[in-house]
């Protein structure tokens, strides 16, 4: 009788850690921690980007970009856009300001300067500071692009330039872009409508023509749009149809 007593006594240690390792896997820990320790991840991934972007080291941004995109906490980017009916707050609504971008003719029109190969507009007048950004209204669908100068106002080829643009969501992350219109604001223009100057893009209908034209059906692939890859209340990276990345924080 001893014996058993003894027998039982050393095996119900055994048996107690069994069963505490039984019920600690039905609470599956690892997922537990999941939220927290993605939410510590993206934390640091987008100060990382954000100094990045600051150095403008292009493959660590690229890089950091990837990354992110795996630990996108929207899973649905464009939701609500083009709803005015939507009762949810759109990711894409709000004022943006670009952090970066390899698209080479987004800040373009500023660029009145030679660089160092003496290629003409590579560079920005010294003296002339530089504002690249958006507005967008989700729920119509609108988005106004702009190039903001500041600074030395004979160097500034401009003051002020914006496109007006339709955002269409095709998908959950894709975005086709139909320009609309555009204005163009400089004080100092030799001619007085040259100071508040409008003109208008071809119609939705011509972008689908070009698109057809191409090979591609415009309700995948239409001529201009991109793709969402990471967007929260602080941060948004989008891929272009033509591989470019943008790099954006709310303003």
């Amino acid at each position: 009788m001893r014996s058993t007593y003894i027998l039982f006594l050393s095996a119900f240690p055994i048996a107690c850690c069994n069963a505490f390792s039984q019920s600690t896997a039905n609470l599956q820990l690892p997922k537990i921690f999941a939220a927290p320790m993605a939410q510590l991840q993206r934390t640091n991934l987008k100060k990382k980007l954000i100094q990045a972007t600051q150095e403008k080291d292009e493959p660590l941004i690229i890089s950091l970009v990837d990354e992110l995109s795996q630990l996108n906490p929207t899973p649905i980017p464009t939701q609500g856009l083009m709803d005015p009916s939507s009762t949810v707050s759109a990711p894409l609504n709000g004022a943006w300001k670009l952090l970066f971008t390899n698209a080479k003719d987004a800040e373009a029109p500023a660029r009145t300067e030679k660089n160092n190969d003496e290629t003409f507009g590579d560079e920005v007048a010294q003296g002339v500071q530089v504002k690249t950004g958006q507005r967008i209204n989700a729920a119509q669908g609108e988005c106004v692009n702009y190039i903001q100068l500041t600074g030395d106002s004979e160097k500034r080829p401009f003051d002020q330039l914006e496109i007006t643009i339709r955002m269409t969501p095709l998908s959950d992350k894709r975005v086709r872009l139909d320009f609309q219109k555009g204005r163009a604001l400089n004080e100092n223009a030799p001619l007085d409508f040259l100071k508040d100057f409008k003109f208008n893009f071809p119609p939705p209908s011509f972008n689908d023509l070009v698109a057809r034209l191409r090979g591609f059906d415009p309700q995948v692939e239409p001529q201009a749009y991109f793709d969402i890859l990471y967007i929260d209340n602080e941060i948004r990276a989008h891929r272009t149809g033509e591989g470019k990345i943008f790099v954006q924080m709310r303003d």
